[in-house]
């Protein structure tokens, strides 16, 4: 039997998706409680990969290094490639590090728990009315606000800039969930 082209197999499987997209999508909901557990950052994965990135700070300090281990992280989110699906579907955090591939959501998610496991408390996953994804907290006086689709990171009026234009829906890590849809 002959082998298959890659672009005729590649078509198959979509015909495949789309056909039990509805499906997959049904099995692979979450409620809010179970996508704010993903956000842990006492699971070995993050523990593991945050210790790898910020290898090269000895003796580790929120105070003093906390600016520098989140840039590292940001780094490493860059290093991702934005795919976007067309249906439900939930990556582990050690698939995205092994295909280097994952939707915004999990990026945010990914960032979100290795910038937990650095000891920010105020780190949280922003959804705004048009279903932007940021990842936002608070260092030391200052509002930061990271993209991380491009891994952009804007500060103070820039971050109230995005929000004045496109107001936040909802907004939570593992530790809290905050709705704005009322306001």
């Amino acid at each position: 039997m002959a082998d298959i082209d890659l672009d005729t197999k590649l078509k198959l499987y979509m015909l495949i998706l789309n056909r039990y997209r509805d499906v997959i999508s049904k099995s692979e909901e979450l409620s809010i409680t179970e996508i704010r557990q993903r956000i842990t950052p006492y699971s070995d994965f993050v523990k593991n990969l945050r210790d790898k990135l910020i290898s090269d700070i000895s003796s580790y300090d929120y105070e003093k290094d906390f600016f520098n281990a989140m840039q590292k992280c940001v780094d490493y989110i860059r290093e991702i490639k934005n795919f976007e699906f067309l249906l439900t579907f939930w990556m582990s955090f050690e698939e995205m590090d092994k295909l280097k591939a994952a939707d915004i959501m999990d990026q945010a998610l990914l960032l979100t728990a290795l910038l937990r496991s650095l000891g920010s408390e105020t780190v949280k996953v922003h959804v705004t009315k048009t279903k932007r994804i940021y990842v936002g907290f608070d260092y030391k006086g200052e509002k930061m606000l990271i993209n991380p689709a491009s891994g952009s990171i804007l500060r103070d009026d820039d971050v109230a800039n995005v929000f004045q234009n496109d107001p936040l829906s909802y907004s939570f890590n593992d530790l809290s969930y905050e709705t704005f849809e009322g306001e």
